[in-house]
């Protein structure tokens, strides 16, 4: 008993010390790191490095246009930080971070990394950005034997420096004045609202247009809502099937009429899955109400150069133009679903900079009934849908998107349009390449909403409608050199050749293989490396294959080749 009585206060007297002594590393708690420190480094359009390597010349021309940009302010680049300090280090959050610098833009070469662990547990982040070139102008004058024509526009993206968009612009179309203001602003008072107005007054119309918004700036944001207002009068091309009796005649694709719009939008949008890991889900709830009317007092002008009565246009238009007309009030459910999962990536759809692809796919829809009783003049379910997808694939990019829209309820407002696209990108093999296919399929779509294949959508030896119906299928592939790494600082300069294909056809008129439309040729490709608008330019020189014409050349900016 004496022995186990002594082996038994030995056992405690080294229980006593284990806990005196606190528990083993092994079991510490590990405290979170935490942001420390945040520090805003900004380079001019032209940094030191590219100053020294310029001559004297073009040094003195960067130097000039250093002075004349005026720099973003230190408190811009701060406010859209998704961090703070003090918060919980998050890797993935900074990467976020970077992504919605990119988004404002004017800046480039975005990093936001850490640059240092404390003792503290603290980790000091360093934020590094680039100036791009916001500012740009439009100057046109023309002169006939009946009036001189002219408009001026400036538009800046970054106006002295605030992070604020303002448009400017004046002109005179046919005795007729002509403006254009507009204003964006991504804070309100200090809050995350966004502010959006515009006001473009036109020789055919005039837009008026409001929106405010709580936008998602983060993706683990809980909820966003927007608010939008709109009163348009515009002339749109109003395209036609001539499979009709009543369109027959018509020598090519459209007529014009006037189109009043006017309405107000309000949706909300709740993020539902969990915070920081795993598929983002998103859904919300919306309603919208919107007047539509065509002004069908007198003549429409057409795209073969005579005017329509008003009653043959509306036999000609049939089904569409009464759908169209009138007054729709719906109420919507809203969902998304995207990953978090994103990279990025130069050379992909523009030339030199950084651009974000979402590695995993992305959905969006959007479906609600048009009711009566809410004020509508024709009841339907109307539905729209988006997503899209970006995959590795032969050592370059593969791109799928696809869009819908349509609604349901009976023959005469029953209608849909779908198209699908896909590219492969991949910069290697002696330059960048590309192929680019894409289908649209669509019933009963007469009107603004057909698809049209022409000189900003896949062919250039067309006009820039030179092709529409309920039916299209185009195509392109393309071989570019690279031939200088910055064309006078400011331009990644390719030259290209290509050879692209495509037809749009309606399915009630007479169709045939010679509808297809194909062409090759060379070109110039121009990628802004300082600018807000990174879009590609193309200047081409192209031949149409069944030998109908000689060369066109042809210029063109943005749009998927």
């Amino acid at each position: 008993m004496d022995f186990i009585f002594r082996t038994r206060w030995r056992w405690a007297v080294v229980a006593v010390a284990i806990v005196a002594a606190g528990p083993s590393t092994a079991t510490d708690p590990i405290l979170p790191l935490h942001i420390g420190e945040i520090k805003i480094v900004m380079t001019d359009l032209y940094g030191e490095a590219d100053l020294q390597e310029a001559g004297k010349l073009v040094g003195m021309i960067y130097r000039t246009m250093n002075t004349l940009h005026p720099g973003t302010r230190g408190h811009v680049v701060r406010r859209e930080l998704l961090v703070s300090e003090g918060d919980v280090y998050d890797p993935a959050l900074l990467e976020e971070t970077e992504r919605n610098l990119r988004s404002l833009g004017f800046l480039t070469n975005v990093s936001v990394a850490a640059v240092d662990t404390l003792d503290d547990g603290s980790v000091s982040v360093e934020v590094r950005v680039q100036e791009t070139w916001s500012l740009s102008t439009h100057l046109s004058y023309s002169r006939s034997s009946t009036s001189d024509r002219w408009t001026a526009l400036l538009s800046d993206r970054n106006f002295m420096g605030y992070g604020v968009k303002l448009e400017a612009g004046l002109g005179q179309d046919e005795d007729r004045d002509w403006q254009h203001l507009g204003f964006q602003n991504r804070r309100l008072l200090g809050m995350p609202l966004e502010l959006a107005v515009a006001s473009i007054d036109l020789s055919d119309g005039y837009t008026r247009r409001v929106q405010l918004s709580r936008p998602q700036y983060a993706q683990d944001d809980r909820w966003s809502w927007t608010m939008l207002a709109w009163d348009n009068v515009f002339a749109p091309r109003y395209y036609l099937s001539r499979g009709s009796a009543a369109a027959a005649n018509l020598a090519r694709l459209y007529a014009s009429p006037s189109i009043l719009r006017e309405g107000v939008s309000a949706s909300w949008l709740i993020r539902l899955s969990p915070e920081g890991r795993g598929r983002l889900w998103r859904a919300g709830v919306g309603a919208m109400t919107e007047r539509v009317d065509f002004d069908l007092d007198g003549p429409i002008s057409s795209s073969d150069e005579f005017d329509l009565a008003p009653d043959a246009f509306q036999a000609a238009a049939g089904r569409p133009l009464l759908r169209e007309s009138g007054r729709t009030a719906q109420v919507y459910l809203q969902f998304e679903t995207l990953g978090r999962n994103w990279t990025k990536d130069r050379y992909v759809l523009r030339y030199g900079v950084e651009e974000d692809i979402l590695l995993d796919p992305y959905l969006w829809l959007r479906a609600g009934p048009a009711l009566g009783a809410l004020g509508s003049d024709h009841e339907r379910l109307i539905l729209e849908m988006a997503g899209q997808d970006w995959s590795q694939l032969a050592g370059g990019w593969l791109f799928t998107k696809f869009a819908g829209q349509g609604a349901v309820g009976g023959p005469s407002v029953s209608w849909h349009v779908v198209d699908l696209a896909s590219g492969w990108h991949r910069k290697g093999l002696g330059g960048l390449n590309r192929m680019w296919v894409e289908g649209a399929v669509g019933r009963d779509i007469f009107g603004t909403k057909v698809p049209v294949l022409g000189l900003t959508r896949g062919l250039r030896t067309l006009e820039y409608d030179g092709m529409a119906g309920d039916r299209l299928l185009r195509w392109n592939v393309e071989h570019a050199h690279l031939v200088s790494n910055e064309l006078l600082g400011f331009y990644h300069l390719a030259v290209a050749g290509f050879y692209s294909g495509g037809a749009a056809w309606w399915t009630d008129e007479p169709a045939s293989r010679r509808q297809v439309r194909q062409e090759a040729g060379v070109g110039l490709r121009f990628g802004p490396t300082r600018s807000s608008r990174a879009e590609v330019s193309r200047l081409d020189l192209a031949w149409p294959l069944d030998g109908s014409s000689g060369p066109r050349l042809t210029a063109a900016t943005g749009g998927h080749f």
